[in-house]
């Protein structure tokens, strides 16, 4: 049934994986050394002045978040099958789970180190969203369940 909670749920997740895509993900600033790092799903941009001194590629945050998003909109279709529909949010938790993990390493290990490491720089709009699809992804996954647990009950008393 397309009317149920987590169905809406779902949708956040398509919507904020995909927001994800667009949105700066982490950036971190010097004003003294007028350095900028910018974390985004298409490269981690390390400029100074107007010049962009390095850019590493990050396209396996774009390419798990977009796959990310189909599968959660895909997951909205399989609302007849809920053991389908509970594993295609187990598969999309993971993913989004590597997202964070690879966005955390992008920002710790390359990220921070570039320039005044006590300076931690700021998460931005894509990484709140990107957190914000883990979280209604595992609501949606507990309804899920529920209702299957509740489809199989009415089946015992029949």
């Amino acid at each position: 049934m397309l009317q149920r909670i987590q169905t809406l749920l779902l949708a956040v997740v398509a919507i904020a994986m995909l927001s994800v895509t667009a949105l700066p993900i982490w950036e971190k600033s010097s004003a003294t050394l007028n350095e900028k790092v910018t974390l985004t799903s298409f490269a981690l941009e390390h400029c100074k002045g107007t010049t962009c001194v390095s850019s590493d590629s990050t396209i396996f945050i774009i390419m798990l978040a977009i796959v990310s998003a189909v599968l959660a909109a895909f997951s909205i279709t399989q609302y007849k099958k809920r053991m389908l529909q509970m594993t295609l949010g187990l598969v999309n938790s993971i993913m989004i789970a590597t997202v964070l993990g690879y966005t955390f390493y992008q920002v710790f290990k390359v990220g921070i180190p570039m320039f005044e490491p006590e300076n931690q720089g700021s998460y931005g709009a894509g990484f709140i969203a990107a957190v914000l699809a883990m979280l209604c992804n595992m609501i949606a996954n507990r309804f899920i369940r529920r209702d299957e647990m509740l489809v199989k009950s009415a089946d015992r008393m029949r």
